[in-house]
């Protein structure tokens, strides 16, 4: 009588504990950034010299077998400095490559002061470059290029 107790508890601690290992494993590639690259981006945007120092990481959740969603979560930690001061620019939140239909979108979820200009979600059709956004617009634009301006702001000679 115990032992027809115990069959469904063992039968559902083996499910419990051999999901995870039927899931793919995420792929986590950590890395110092560009420096000289970002300094020259910020150089440029700003009109006078930025120093850039990044790292950080991205956390690639790899599509199961069948699955339509690749996430990927960005975590990236750039100081700029320059004679007047320092700002601390922090990228991280979850992007997606799916597919909807047959129909491939990117898409940028959360607060995104840099790239997409949106606090929400954004949605690229990658097979008609159509952008959707769901939220509220920070910039004037999606992808508003102007995202430079409060830091530049915040590095300029008072």
């Amino acid at each position: 009588m115990r032992r027809l107790a115990i069959v469904p508890i063992v039968a559902l601690l083996s499910l419990v504990f051999a999901a995870p290992t039927l899931a793919a494993k995420p792929t986590i590639i950590s890395f110092e950034d560009d420096d000289a690259a970002d300094s020259a981006i910020f150089s440029a945007a700003c009109g006078f010299a930025v120093t850039a120092e990044s790292s950080g990481h991205v956390v690639i959740h790899n599509p199961k077998s069948g699955a339509a969603t690749e996430i990927f979560n960005w975590n990236i930690n750039t100081w700029l400095y320059s004679e007047n001061g320092s700002y601390h620019l922090v990228d991280a939140g979850p992007d997606m490559l799916l597919t909807k239909a047959g129909t491939s979108y990117f898409t940028v979820t959360g607060r995104s002061v840099t790239f997409s200009s949106v606090v929400g979600r954004v949605e690229v059709n990658l097979d008609t470059d159509d952008v959707t956004y769901h939220g509220n617009l920070i910039g004037d634009e999606v992808f508003d290029p102007s995202w430079f301006a409060p830091i530049c702001e915040a590095l300029s000679p008072g």
